[in-house]
């Protein structure tokens, strides 16, 4: 956190408190004092330079004007206080410690001073779950206010502290970093939870779930700006849990031409029969924070034309307008909101697949669901024509997908019931009819199992390129019911448009798409320089494995691992600079250079987005770079790339499986250190100590001795950042070299450089 006096540089003085509790007295905001039981429940208070945008847990502070705040948490506690601010966030977060003068004092805990804890999925978070995501961390852990002598509660805000679109889960603890459950159950010190249609504990009363965890109903809808107060009255063995649930009504309803629009759940929908070539219009958007003039809409349902107007493209007949204000989108679909239109009753035509969806696969990936808000509607043209467009890297970013009779699971358009023209982006799925057995003569699956299911072609699509299907179902019948065989069946054609947008180069040569990346694949020597460029990207910011390559600037990079054939892969989605040894259809095993990194605990960019947890493939997996013939570096920032006290990986010679590092095999890891241990069974990689927040760890496996003999070790980083790494360029005959890699004249200022690989201070 940064401190609120070192962002704003107010003095010191305006800290300053009083000795005594007085109306509107002014608190220490910057994490460096404590307030134990001088705190008064209904007593204002001064946050200084706060104001009513900043976000305070409301059971603790509610806002009163200006930057008074007042006072709602039980004063008599027998914990300290914390506050510290984010400026930022806009966010003042609380701690609870055991005293109120030590600033390295200890936190406070359920068994000493009957304070808890809550921690939880990446779906819940302070100020709000998206700048402030939990996600299970520990150290993480949020303080649940008590209200009331042995009396908590929590109130969280959809939309804003919990993800609306995402099942609820965290759970209560007796202490920070994990530390101790507080289960359901009979025993003093666990909770139940009283029946609601809202929530529900996993374990009570045999209810599915991790035990203890607090999860959403199965049918619970929730809205944004719909509120939910948890209370937690440990006053009684086991305590109670209630829920109070406050359903977010808007003042203002956006509107179908003039005509109040209905709610659903975050959603707004209006019914009406729309005529092909009219107009129809939606009012007063900005009530659900829509940008309505940059609003997403399927080109071949309707076009937006601007001021809320939009121009209806498809056949004429009944239509339900959905918008979806948290995706900026507005859905069309034929039939109504309750009865959405199926094939056999009014012609309509949907999609459901993998990595596709409007507005875009990221924001509402269809993923095989059978929801209304995931399926894809296509739009019908003219009479049994239908058309819909998709750009790779938008609407999609994979290809796997079907057509339906409906938008969830029902009359499936398979292989034979549909006929694709000759093209090289995609193939339909014929099913083959011939079963696949196992060794011991067992049926496992029919070949062409996907049957209708539409894949790639030949040829990949890159970035920016735009298809359009054309779907011609003039003609055709269904035919045999049970074989689902078209006797008559439709028609499929690709339009492809290569995107005319500039790709980003490798020194000076353009690199290739590919899916959702750019690739080179080059041969690069250690302690060369090249250049990235990507237009309208911040290619400076991105990530990089610094084992790898060393950002310089200006889109310059430091090559640090051993020289040889490379794949450098701009992933922009994740603002990740990929480089492998080898190429991309065929990464190197370690027996050419490749080291490789899978399972859980860590990640890059960031071990909560991007672990590769037990999946495989070169796109997927972490590769170790071999900065020495035989030595093999990775570098992780606790809270970053690897978290503080629990990993499970395991090293691999692969990026799939195949060989795997097991002591006492042909391929063998083990290690001797403080942090890291390697299990002797399994080789998965666990702490054997902990790391510590923000720091950074360099991780060394040294083959000198054989592939069956490597020797891991782990060492804390050097706190200036500065690292004795040779390459050909610092090797150079009186080269100077700032700490961060690029080349001086002669040193200028006074600082910390680099010359024939060895650290000097001017």
């Amino acid at each position: 956190m940064k401190k609120w006096f070192t962002r704003l540089g107010v003095a010191m003085a305006i800290f300053a408190t009083a000795t005594a509790v007085q109306a509107q007295e002014t608190l220490v905001i910057d994490g460096s004092r404590g307030y134990d039981g001088t705190l008064v429940k209904g007593q204002d208070y001064v946050l200084p330079g706060t104001d009513e945008s900043w976000y305070v847990m409301p059971d603790i502070f509610t806002h009163k004007s200006g930057d008074v705040w007042t006072f709602q948490a039980y004063g008599q506690a027998d914990y300290a206080y914390w506050f510290t601010a984010d400026p930022d966030k806009k966010y003042v977060s609380v701690e609870y410690r055991q005293v109120d003068d030590d600033p390295e004092s200890s936190f406070a805990n359920w068994d000493v001073n009957r304070a808890l804890y809550l921690n939880g999925s990446n779906n819940i978070g302070f100020p709000t779950y998206k700048t402030g995501s939990i996600n299970w961390q520990g150290g993480a852990d949020v303080v649940v206010p008590q209200v009331e002598p042995n009396v908590y509660r929590v109130t969280l805000v959809f939309g804003q502290q919990l993800n609306a679109d995402e099942q609820v889960n965290f759970k209560f603890f007796k202490g920070k970093n994990w530390g101790g459950d507080v289960l359901p159950g009979t025993d003093e010190g666990n909770i139940w939870m009283e029946e609601n249609p809202y929530l529900y504990v996993g374990g009570q009363d045999g209810a599915s779930g991790d035990n203890g965890n607090i999860y959403s109903q199965g049918s619970a809808s929730f809205g944004n700006g719909d509120k939910i107060v948890v209370t937690v009255d440990m006053n009684t063995a086991p305590g109670k849990v209630t829920v109070d649930y406050q359903e977010y009504v808007p003042t203002n309803f956006p509107t179908f031409n003039g005509v109040n629009m209905i709610k659903a759940g975050n959603n707004y929908f209006f019914e009406a029969a729309l005529t092909q070539g009219g107009e129809f219009t939606l009012g007063n958007t900005t009530a659900v924070e829509m940008d309505i003039d940059n609003a997403y809409v399927d080109e071949f349902a309707a076009t937006n034309q601007g001021n809320g107007k939009f121009k209806f493209n498809a056949i004429s007949g009944n239509y339900t307008v959905m918008l979806m204000p948290t995706m900026n989108y507005v859905k069309i679909f034929p039939g109504f909101y309750e009865a959405p239109g199926t094939f056999e009753g009014n012609k309509a035509l949907w999609i459901i697949g993998s990595s596709i969806g409007q507005p875009t696969a990221e924001q509402n990936n269809s993923n095989w669901s059978a929801s209304l808000t995931n399926s894809i509607p296509v739009a019908q043209v003219s009479e049994n024509v239908y058309k819909i467009a998709f750009k790779y890297g938008e609407e999609m970013t994979g290809i796997n997908f079907k057509f339906f009779g409906q938008y969830g699971w029902g009359m499936e358009f398979h292989g034979e019931d549909l006929v694709m023209e000759p093209n090289d982006y995609f193939r339909l799925n014929v099913p083959q009819g011939e079963w696949v057995y196992d060794e011991n003569g067992n049926e496992t699956y029919q070949r062409g199992q996907d049957d209708g299911n539409i894949f790639s072609g030949s040829s990949p699509l890159g970035k920016g390129d735009k298809v359009v299907f054309t779907i011609d179902l003039n003609g055709f019948v269904a035919g045999d019911p049970v074989n689902e065989i078209a006797a008559v069946p439709g028609k499929i054609t690709v339009e492809y448009n290569a995107s005319t947008a500039p790709k980003p180069t490798f020194n000076d040569v353009e690199m290739d798409a590919n899916g959702d990346y750019f690739v080179a694949e080059v041969e690069l020597n250690k302690g060369e320089v090249f250049t990235i460029t990507a237009p309208d990207f911040d290619i400076d910011n991105i990530y990089t494995d610094i084992q790898f390559a060393k950002k310089l600037g200006n889109g310059q990079f430091l090559f640090n691992a051993v020289s040889g054939k490379y794949a450098i892969v701009l992933m922009e989605d994740k603002n990740n600079l990929k480089i492998f040894p080898g190429t991309m259809n065929a990464p190197a095993t370690i027996n050419e250079g490749g080291l490789w990194i899978i399972g859980e605990g860590i990640g890059r960019p960031n071990v909560n987005n991007d672990a590769p947890k037990w999946n495989t493939g070169a796109m997927v997996d972490i590769p170790v770079a071999q900065v020495e013939p035989n030595i093999y570096r990775y570098t992780v920032t606790c809270g970053v790339e690897m978290w503080d006290n629990w990993c499970n990986y395991k090293f691999f010679g692969q990026p799939n499986w195949g060989i795997e590092f097991v002591p006492g095999t042909d391929y063998s890891i083990t290690t001797d250190n403080e942090y890291l241990k390697i299990g002797e069974s399994d080789g998965n990689v666990s702490f054997n100590g902990v790391f510590e927040w923000d720091k950074t760890y360099t991780i060394t496996i040294d083959f000198t001795a054989g592939l069956n003999a490597g020797v891991m070790t782990v060492v804390e980083d050097d706190p200036t950042g500065v690292k004795d790494i040779e390459t050909s360029a610092s090797k150079e005959n009186g080269a100077v070299y700032t700490i961060s890699g690029v080349r001086v004249n002669q040193p200028a200022q006074h600082g910390v450089y680099i010359m024939n690989g060895k650290k000097f201070v001017k």
